[in-house]
C-alpha cells in the first residue's frame, strides 16, 4: 500500500506511516515538493528535471525541479527580536549547538569561520537549525539522485595551501585525498542526518573523471556516501543542468545559506547575478593542485584552485527509495 499524497496550496507534503514509506527504513519522515503542477491534488510529483535552454548567454534558462527536505543544518540566522535571551543565553556545546524550547541551534564566532572577512563585529552570531533541500537529480525508482539546493556551508576543497611552484606531481590533490571529501563522510555525515536516515543513504561508487579540457588526473574512484557533483554532471541535461559549461546558466546558480554565508562563503552583492555563491565540485582543475568550481554566474570554471577562502559546499547523495 502507497502513503497518501496531500497537497497544501502549492507545496505538496508527503506523509510516510510504517506500513507505507518512500525509503525503506521505518522510521525516516520526507517532505517533497515540486515546481511543477501536480496530476491530481492526491499524487505527489517526483520527476526528473526538464530543462529548457537555448545555450546561449543572456537567452530562458528554465529547470523544472522536483524537491525533498531531508536531514537537518544550521541555515537561517536569527536576529532582531526574535534572537531572545533564551537563545544567547543558553548552554553551547563543544559544536556550539543547544536547544531552546524544542529548537535547535548553532552559535558561531570569528573564530569560528572559514573566511572572516564578512563576519562583522558581533561577538557571536546563531542560526536555527532546519531540515535541508535537496533538488532531485534523477529517480531510477530505486534510489533518488540528490543534491542541496544551497550552499550549506564553507570550507577549502583542501586545507593544506599548495602553491604552483611546489613539486605538486608527487603529491596530487584529488577528491580521494582532499579534505572536504573525509569531511563530508564524517563530520557532516554525522552531523546532519539521524541514524535512520543515515541508513537510507545509499553509499556510491564515484567516477572520477580526468579535467575534460585539460587532461588533468581525476585520480581513483572512490566509495562515498556524500561527495560534489563533477564537471560531467553539472554539465548533464538528464540532471537538470545546461550542457555548455561556458554558458552562465540559471540552473546552475545557488544561494547559500546565511549560515554558510556566516562562515565565509561569498555571495554577488552587487552584480547581476545578486545573491548567488561560489561553490566546488569535485572534479580536478587545470592542475593538479586545483578543482574545479561554478562561480556566481552559474557557468563552469574548468580551472579552479584548492585553497580558497570564500566557496559553498553543496553535497550530493543517492537516497534509497
Amino acid at each position: 500500500m502507497k502513503a497518501p499524497r496531500i497537497k497544501i496550496g502549492k507545496r505538496l507534503v508527503l506523509l510516510l506511516f510504517a506500513s507505507a514509506m518512500l525509503f525503506t527504513i521505518q522510521g525516516v519522515s520526507v517532505s517533497a515538493e515540486t515546481t511543477k503542477q501536480p496530476a491530481s491534488a492526491w499524487k505527489i510529483i517526483i520527476d526528473n528535471p526538464q530543462h529548457h535552454c537555448a545555450k546561449r548567454d543572456g537567452d530562458a534558462d528554465i529547470t523544472e525541479w522536483s524537491y525533498i527536505y531531508f536531514g537537518s543544518y544550521p541555515q537561517t540566522e536569527v536576529t532582531g527580536i526574535a534572537l531572545t535571551l533564551a537563545i544567547t543565553g543558553a548552554t553551547y556545546n563543544r559544536n556550539g549547538d543547544a536547544w531552546v524550547n524544542g529548537q535547535k541551534y548553532r552559535r558561531i564566532s570569528k573564530s569560528d569561520t572559514n573566511f572572516d572577512g564578512d563576519f562583522g563585529n558581533q561577538a557571536y552570531r546563531y542560526f536555527k537549525w532546519e531540515r535541508i533541500k535537496w533538488r532531485v537529480l534523477q529517480d531510477n525508482g530505486s534510489t533518488l539522485f540528490v543534491a542541496a539546493d544551497k550552499g550549506l556551508d564553507c570550507r577549502d576543497y583542501h586545507e593544506q595551501y599548495v602553491l604552483p611552484d611546489m613539486m605538486i606531481e608527487l603529491n596530487p590533490i584529488t577528491w580521494e585525498c582532499c579534505t572536504l571529501r573525509n569531511w563530508l563522510n564524517t563530520s557532516f555525515y554525522d552531523m546532519a542526518f539521524s541514524v535512520r536516515e543515515q541508513e537510507a543513504i545509499v553509499e556510491q561508487d564515484v567516477i572520477n573523471e580526468d579535467n575534460p579540457d585539460y587532461g588533468t588526473a581525476g585520480g581513483v574512484n572512490t566509495n562515498d556516501k556524500l561527495y560534489l557533483l563533477s564537471i560531467r554532471e553539472m554539465t548533464n541535461p538528464a540532471y537538470g543542468f545546461c550542457d555548455a559549461y561556458t554558458v552562465s546558466s540559471a540552473s546552475r546558480r545557488l544561494q547559500a545559506s546565511d549560515y554558510a554565508n556566516a562562515r565565509g562563503v561569498r555571495i554577488d552583492m552587487f552584480g547581476d547575478y545578486k545573491g548567488a555563491c561560489d561553490y566546488w565540485l569535485r572534479s580536478p582543475g587545470d592542475e593538479t593542485y586545483s578543482a574545479a568550481r561554478v562561480p556566481y554566474n552559474g557557468c563552469v570554471d574548468i580551472g579552479g584552485r584548492v585553497s580558497y577562502g570564500g566557496l559553498a559546499v553543496v553535497p550530493a547523495m543517492h537516497i534509497r527509495r
